[in-house]
């Protein structure tokens, strides 16, 4: 049995998942804030606390999208338990951090670039590629990438993003939030709810768009996306 407030969350958690409003969804997150901030201060003195309130705001939205009421668990235990994911938000700064003022400024400077390849891209950029953005030497790419560790420079790429499924519900939350005609260009764009994504040569003629124009508008999703993820909207 749950308790009343037990009970009054999964009542607007239904809600919610009935009609993806995102003022129901900021309600649900409001009664969730002092489990969130306990999990957020457990780390606190280890990151930056508006990054961790960051990125456990994503893992709350994933874990909302996730729940199953029909396994038992109350809401604010299954939220509990995929904040755990937190630690591993945690671990690329700890290592950083541990790291000579010099080595923390090559750090940050190889994310940068790795992160604009990233982006201009779509991919993880190759060791030529970041060379030419740094002026590095070939060697001296891949003996940073080593030192440091793939998969501790895949995490902590803005430590924002570590895998495809911890996105979905703020993906869910920004779609929700744009206007019909900007839906359907982000559905086009990225095949989002089963839609067949479109080429460049496509969205420019369904919408007529110059190719600059459609550069803009993919941007300022990616940017509004980051800025939701960051916690600056």
């Amino acid at each position: 049995m749950y308790t009343t407030r037990q009970q009054e969350d999964l009542d607007l958690w239904r809600e919610w998942k009935k009609t993806k409003s995102p003022v129901t969804l900021e309600l649900l997150l409001n009664r969730l804030a002092p489990l969130i901030n306990r999990e957020v201060g457990k780390w606190g003195a280890t990151v930056p606390r508006v990054a961790l309130e960051s990125k456990a705001r994503i893992l709350t939205i994933e874990a909302l999208e996730n729940y199953d009421p029909n396994r038992g668990a109350a809401i604010g235990t299954h939220v509990t338990n995929r904040l755990r994911k937190l630690s591993r938000f945690v671990y690329p700064y700890q290592n950083v951090a541990r790291l000579p003022e010099n080595k923390q400024l090559l750090f940050n400077t190889f994310q940068v670039a790795q992160n604009r390849l990233y982006d201009e891209h779509g991919r993880e950029p190759t060791v030529e590629e970041i060379s030419d953005e740094l002026g590095w030497a070939k060697k001296k790419v891949t003996d940073f990438q080593q030192s440091f560790g793939r998969r501790e420079l895949v995490e902590s790429e803005g430590a924002f993003i570590d895998d495809d499924s911890s996105t979905s519900g703020l993906v869910d939350f920004y779609y929700h939030g744009l206007s019909p005609d900007d839906k359907r260009l982000f559905e086009d764009i990225t095949g989002y709810g089963g839609k067949r994504s479109l080429s460049n040569s496509q969205l420019m003629s369904k919408y007529r768009l110059t190719q600059g124009q459609l550069s803009y508008r993919k941007r300022k999703f990616i940017d509004q996306v980051k800025r939701i993820q960051q916690g600056r909207i």
